[in-house]
């Protein structure tokens, strides 16, 4: 299933700016953990909507697939997905697809690469999308995925919004919980930290987003 990065594309993106240093820097902390356990399979979850999980989800994957990792980025957020729009592709076939027909391989909800990884969109609307996301299909199909990729990554929905979340975090080796940057509310992260406690996930840390690019690039005017 995994594909070569060569030929894929790739996001209109400067490597050497703030912004994709950021996400370089979060690839590298996450490797860092995983000297202690092995993180294979990650959750991007946030509190809240709004805070930006959905592109930290996409760039974090583009971050992997120029470092020349394999990856495949899974849109879990089936009541709202957003990612197949960002990108261009399709909703469906995709992860409902798979998840409720016996006879569908993964490689049949796999889109052409995007910024050099993988993709599975949602999939149809469902009535019940938690009940799926907490089956043991989603299990195997995470563990089939991981070890077809050297990554795998899961947009999810709000923590506070859905169980969902707390679901797929479950199921993955870790969770990042995304923050907006002077926005998020201290009692909604606490929560958001306790239902992830609640789910025995393993919040790997907190990823602080929407920052201003000078706040990013400490040194921008560094000889000025």
């Amino acid at each position: 299933m995994p594909r070569s990065n060569k030929d894929a594309p790739t996001l209109q993106v400067d490597d050497v700016s703030p912004f994709m240093e950021a996400y370089r820097t979060l690839k590298a902390n996450i490797e860092f953990a995983s000297r202690r356990r092995p993180i294979r399979a990650v959750a991007i979850a946030s509190a809240v909507p709004g805070e930006g999980k959905s592109t930290t989800a996409l760039y974090l994957a583009s971050a992997y697939a120029r470092a020349g990792r394999t990856v495949v980025l899974i849109d879990g957020d089936i009541r709202k997905p957003t990612l197949h729009q960002v990108i261009d592709r399709h909703r469906s076939p995709g992860l409902t697809d798979y998840l409720l027909d016996p006879g569908m391989m993964p490689s049949y909800v796999l889109t052409d690469t995007m910024v050099g990884a993988a993709f599975i969109g949602a999939g149809r609307s469902v009535p019940n999308p938690s009940d799926l996301l907490a089956s043991e299909r989603m299990t195997e199909l995470i563990a089939l995925l991981k070890q077809a990729y050297d990554m795998v990554i899961v947009d999810t929905p709000p923590i506070l919004a859905a169980i969902d979340a707390k679901i797929v975090a479950a199921k993955c080796d870790g969770v990042l919980l995304v923050l907006e940057s002077g926005k998020a509310r201290e009692k909604a992260v606490l929560k958001a930290k306790a239902e992830l406690a609640q789910a025995n996930a393993n919040l790997l840390g907190a990823v602080l987003n929407k920052m201003s690019r000078k706040s990013m690039d400490p040194y921008a005017d560094y000889g000025k």
